[in-house]
Parts: C-alpha cells; sequence; structure tokens
C-alpha cells in the first residue's frame, strides 16, 4: 500500500491508500471553515450574548444552551449514519450534505444573532430556542458528513494525521475568524461603550459576516474535496438497523475510550470557554480588541502547533502526543487565573496584564492543538477496525458519535456553567460585578479541570490501536475484499 503524500488521486473516487494530493487536502482542510465559524461564535458568544445583551436570567440561559447543544449532540450520529446510507452518482454520500448544511447554517447565523433586546422576555426565550436549535441542527447536516469525509480520504496511518493536521489549522483559523475577528471588528470601542462586547449592534453584524463566509467556504469544500462513493461493504446487502449500529461501535475498545476520554475533556475544560467572555470583561476588565490578542495567542498556536503533533503522532503514537497536549493545556489553563487571581503573583488591570495573559494563552494553545487533530485521525484509525467486525463501513456513524459525545459533554459543561453563574452572584445586564464573583469567575472552572485530569488518563489509555495494528487490521480488511 502507497503511503505518498503526493500522488493523485482522482476527483470523485474513493481513496484507499495515503495518496492524497495538495489541493485535496487544502480543501478538505478549509471546508473546516464553514462548520467552526459558526459554532464557535455560538460557543464563545452565545451565553454572553443572552445574559448580557438580551438579559435573560443565567439559568434560562443555561438551560436554553444546554437543551440546544443537546439535540444537536443526538442529531450528530443519525445524521452521520444518514451520509453512510445515501448513494448518488453526481454527491457520493456525503457532498449534498456539505451543500445544504452551508445554507442552512448561514440563514440559521443570521437571524439567531439579530433577536432584538427590545422584544419582550417570553418572545426572546421561544425565539432564541428556535433560532439555536436550526443553526445547530443545519451545522451538524454539514459537519458529520464532512469529518466523516476525513476517514474516506485515505487509509494511511500517518496521512490521516496529516490530513486531520489541515482541517484543525483551518478549524482553528475558523475559530480565529470568530473570536479575534469579531472582537477586533465588531466589539470595537465606541465613547458609549468602551467595552465594545456590550454593545447590542455589534450581534446582528456579525450573523451577517457568518453566513455569508459559511456559505462561500461551504461552496469551496464542495467543489475540492473529493466525493466519496464508497467501496462496497465486505457482507453485501443491507446494513443492521440504527441501534444494532451503534451498539456495534461501542462495542470497540478504542473508540469508547475515546468518545470518553472527549467527553470528561469537554465537561471540564469547555467551561473555561463559555464563560471565557465573562471573565475578561469582569475578571480581567479587557477591551474587546485586548481580548482578540488574548483569543488569538491561544489560537494561533493551535494553529502554528499542527506540524508539531503530527511529528509527535509519527514518533510516539498518537494516544502519547495525546496525553502530553492535555498536560499542556492543563498548565495554561489552569495556570492562567491562579497566576493572576488565585495566587496574585502577576497583576491585573496592568500594561502587562496582556502580554502575561497572552503568555499562558500561548501554553494553552498548544495543548489545544492535539485535540484540535489527534482525537479525529484516532476515530478514522477505529472505523477500519469496526469494519473489520462489522463489514460495513461507517465512517458517518463513527464521527456522529464522536461529536455526539463532544457535544454532550459540551453541554452538560454550560448547563453547569449557567448553574455556576447563578453560585457565584453573577448578575445579568450590570456593567460590573461584585470583587467575589469576578474572583470565582477565574477561579471556580479551575477546580473541575484538575479533579478531571487523573479520570482523562485513565480513559486514555484505554486506547490501544497503533500504527502495527492499524496496518493489521488493513491487511485483513484487504484480505477480506480480494484486495491482497
Amino acid at each position: 500500500m502507497s503511503t505518498s503524500d503526493n500522488a493523485a488521486v482522482e476527483p470523485g473516487m474513493q481513496a484507499t491508500t495515503g495518496a492524497v494530493r495538495l489541493p485535496q487536502k487544502l480543501g478538505y482542510g478549509i471546508g473546516a471553515i464553514a462548520y467552526s465559524l459558526p459554532y464557535q461564535i455560538m460557543a464563545s458568544f452565545f451565553l454572553f450574548f443572552v445574559t448580557a445583551i438580551l438579559k435573560v436570567p443565567p439559568t434560562i440561559a443555561g438551560t436554553i444552551v444546554a437543551i440546544s447543544v443537546f439535540w444537536d449532540a443526538i442529531t450528530d450520529p443519525w445524521i452521520g449514519a444518514l451520509s453512510d446510507r445515501t448513494r448518488s452518482a453526481r454527491f457520493g454520500r456525503r457532498h449534498q450534505f456539505l451543500l445544504l448544511g452551508g445554507i442552512g447554517t448561514a440563514l440559521g447565523s443570521w437571524f439567531l444573532w439579530s433577536i432584538s433586546p427590545q422584544t419582550d422576555m417570553v418572545t426572546k426565550i421561544v425565539l432564541l430556542l428556535i433560532a439555536v436549535l436550526f443553526t445547530k441542527t443545519m451545522n451538524t447536516f454539514y459537519g458529520a458528513p464532512y469529518y466523516a469525509l476525513g476517514g474516506t480520504i485515505s487509509r494511511d496511518y500517518d496521512v490521516r494525521s496529516s490530513l486531520q493536521g489541515w482541517r484543525a489549522a483551518f478549524h482553528v483559523i475558523g475559530m480565529i475568524l470568530a473570536l479575534v475577528g469579531t472582537q477586533i471588528v465588531f466589539f470595537r470601542s465606541t465613547p458609549e461603550f468602551p467595552r465594545g462586547q456590550l454593545n447590542p449592534a455589534a450581534y446582528p453584524a456579525t450573523g451577517i459576516a457568518v453566513a455569508v463566509i459559511t456559505v462561500l467556504v461551504a461552496l469551496i469544500a464542495y467543489a475540492l474535496i473529493p466525493k466519496d462513493h464508497g467501496d462496497e461493504d465486505t457482507a453485501g446487502g443491507q446494513a443492521p438497523g440504527a441501534l444494532l449500529q451503534v451498539q456495534a461501535a461501542l462495542s470497540n475498545k478504542s473508540f469508547r475510550a475515546i468518545l470518553l476520554v472527549i467527553f470528561i475533556i469537554e465537561v471540564s475544560f469547555q467551561i473555561t470557554v463559555s464563560l471565557g467572555t465573562h471573565v475578561n470583561t469582569f475578571t480581567y476588565h479587557l477591551t474587546g480588541p485586548q481580548m482578540g490578542i488574548l483569543g488569538l495567542s491561544l489560537l494561533g498556536m493551535s494553529v502554528i502547533s499542527q506540524p508539531f503533533w503530527v511529528f509527535m503522532c509519527r514518533r510516539f503514537e498518537k494516544r502519547s502526543a495525546l496525553i502530553l497536549g492535555m498536560l499542556l493545556g492543563l498548565v495554561g489553563f489552569v495556570g492562567m487565573p491562579w497566576a493572576h487571581v488565585g495566587l496574585g503573583w502577576l497583576p491585573i488591570d496592568a500594561p502587562s496584564t496582556v502580554l502575561t495573559l497572552s503568555l499562558f494563552s500561548m501554553v494553552a494553545g498548544i495543548g489545544n492543538g492535539a485535540f484540535m487533530s489527534i482525537p479525529f485521525s484516532m476515530v478514522a484509525d477505529a472505523t477500519d477496525e469496526g469494519r473489520l467486525d462489522t463489514d460495513h463501513q461507517q465512517e458517518g456513524l463513527y464521527f456522529g458519535l464522536y461529536t455526539f459525545a463532544y457535544k454532550l459533554g459540551i453541554s452538560v459543561s454550560v448547563f453547569i456553567g449557567g448553574i455556576l453563574l447563578r453560585l457565584i452572584g453573577f448578575v445579568s445586564g450590570a456593567s460590573e460585578q461584585s470583587a467575589q464573583t469576578a474572583y470565582l469567575l477565574a477561579i471556580a472552572p479551575t477546580w473541575l479541570l484538575m479533579l478531571a485530569t487523573p479520570v482523562i488518563l485513565w480513559a486514555i489509555m484505554g486506547y490501544r490501536i497503533d500504527r502495527k495494528k492499524h496496518a493489521l487490521t488493513l491487511a485483513m480488511l484487504d484480505e477480506k475484499s480480494g484486495k491482497a
């Protein structure tokens, strides 16, 4: 089996070797922006938008977000499996979903961020729930099949790491557009709103920009990513029912391990993301552009670190690289609030504050970079083991279950975040918070991170696929299909 990164793969053909052309890697990478940009905008600003701009009580806001993310999560396996079963001479198994999901996500984003603060409370709550459910459903119609394509373009163990590195880099570029671009362009300081993130007029403009970029990127991805026409299933005939497919996937021990890892990671780490704007606004007293610098330091290192993580996967296996990434992320995400707030080693409200915060963000960004790419490559390898056991090609289901675990973790995290805001005394709509609330906004999430660390390490050790085991799996698959 060839492992060349540069040999040609004809458009519209299922790639069964490591051969992936640069334009196809680029197309797959760019496609991540249409998923990550609208998703990250919601993940980072929705709770702040709902509580600080629309003035919805924190518990209700957290419940809306948790419901939407849970709904988003349970649709992933279904839509992924649907793309596995779809057959089209023109679109293959996935590309029609890229078009539908991209356009739908754009429309939902435009509507969501245009909800007015002047609307009465009951109507606001109803509109928010409808808008966020629609937007996230369309985002899943794009995202689940898109991720599945990352498992079908190449079967090669190391090329998959490279391919996911490209996807992760552009995924983070989408996050940079969401976080840094929004804060610099739309959250600019004005005489009326020195902290531009408190300006209600900034959010409708953000929604329009997200909609336009999402549509354009989805069209580029549609044009450049090779269509997945699929291999014939070894067993032939109809695939088993949905419940049996899920049960078969979950019987894969390594796949179960990576699901558990990402769930716990999101429950513990995502609180720092969902409350990040609150912390930066009310604890560190940052302006929109200053938050942009902080976000750029984290996300920029997530992009820059991708070649490092590809190298680490080749040198030390994927599981070991992921453990290193988690430890680096922990140093950054926990060290930042404790150094500035918990222990008072570094000042806040000082000219040097943005710099010292950014240094911790850079360390966290390197660790974050590992989780942007490595788990997806691990899931792709697990799909091959699953096919060996079931004789059915189910990348969509596997990646759908992975994103289900990912989003379920976020749902739990955001729900906890809403409760946490209430417990620490956060006042919705207030331009300032008490000193105790500002302190707990920064410190309380770190307690969960530290408690979760040993559990995450234990879960990672359950992933047992390495380069040699994967090569044996591919050989056995080829033997079954008569390619040996």
